[in-house]
């Protein structure tokens, strides 16, 4: 079951644009039941087992799959074109976790930017020693990618984790933001800018709609025999066009 429905003023699908199972990522699929709505309006994007058969194109032939976890995923129907973007969300707890706040082209991949990427790994939270940036202990990464207009090779302008205080993003919702123009993309945690793209790089992003997308993800490493729930909360989403 695919829908859509309205939240924070506007229009969503429970789904990528290409459908409910990633090619890559064949451990778990985008399931409508993983995404509700309370009654104070926030939006809960879960994790859980629950198997279900897809036929997908393998090696030139079609073959059926069985993907056995399932994740709440939620994609704008509009695509967006330059402003301001943020959500304020309390990210989810429990191993191999990987919720993320991103936006890709409207009509190409790359470019896209991940205003943020949670990685639990192993651990139940997102505290991570980092002996090269040790300010940056939790393990929540931006990056930026990109097809270099030279080469025509995809390239990203590396991941990175960044400081925005000591308050447990699993316990405190935190706002995570973008500004996105012509001339600037940079990233805010809680109001603080944390980073800012190489205006070399400009250019790759310039004259792009985005489509915006939430959700609540498994990485490769997780045990599929289990029922691995997990609540990824957002209060709101929010967007000022610049």
């Amino acid at each position: 079951m695919v829908r859509e429905f309205n939240w924070s003023g506007y229009k969503w699908s429970t789904q990528e644009r290409w459908g409910q199972i990633h090619a890559d990522k064949l451990y778990c699929w985008y399931n409508a039941k993983c995404v509700n709505v309370d009654e104070y309006n926030y939006l809960h994007l879960l994790t859980k087992r629950d198997p279900k058969k897809f036929k997908i194109q393998q090696d030139g032939s079609q073959t059926i799959i069985e993907s056995p976890m399932s994740v709440g995923l939620i994609s704008s129907k509009q695509m967006f074109g330059y402003g301001y973007f943020e959500i304020e969300a309390k990210l989810p707890t429990g191993p191999n976790l990987w919720p993320a706040f991103w936006m890709w082209s409207a009509s190409s991949w790359p470019p896209e930017i991940d205003i943020f990427e949670g990685y639990t790994k192993n651990k139940n939270g997102y505290l991570k020693f980092n002996r090269f940036n040790p300010l940056g202990f939790w393990n929540i990464q931006s990056n930026f990618h990109f097809k270099d207009l030279k080469t025509g090779k995809n390239s990203n302008a590396k991941a990175k984790t960044h400081y925005f205080g000591f308050k447990n993003p699993t316990t405190n919702f935190i706002k995570y933001g973008l500004k996105y123009t012509s001339d600037e993309i940079t990233i805010f945690y809680n109001g603080k800018a944390v980073r800012s793209l190489d205006k070399k790089l400009l250019p790759y992003f310039r004259d792009h709609k985005m489509n915006v997308i939430i959700n609540n993800h498994f990485d490769s490493g997780v045990d599929t025999e289990k029922e691995n729930y997990s609540d990824f909360t957002i209060k709101y989403f929010k967007y000022e066009s610049l």
